[in-house]
């Protein structure tokens, strides 16, 4: 099996776009839910940041987890 060598700055590019969005997809789900539609882009950005905090945990736990199992 061959394994991906992405570069670090590809990766956390991809993970910089995967947050909004996953959060555009929250505020799309929240709309449809409740009828109700976030139109503020100061909230996106700031959920952005708060999703890519997240992910950025995710995967240092998962980063963490690996190192204890070895």
């Amino acid at each position: 099996m061959s394994r991906n060598n992405n570069s670090w700055l590809v990766r956390e590019l991809s993970f910089l776009l995967l947050a909004p969005f996953l959060v555009l997809l929250g505020v799309l789900i929240y709309g449809i839910l409740f009828d109700t539609w976030i139109k503020d882009p100061k909230f996106i950005l700031e959920f952005s940041g708060y999703a890519y905090g997240v992910i950025i945990a995710l995967r240092f736990l998962n980063w963490v987890i690996k190192s204890l199992s070895k």
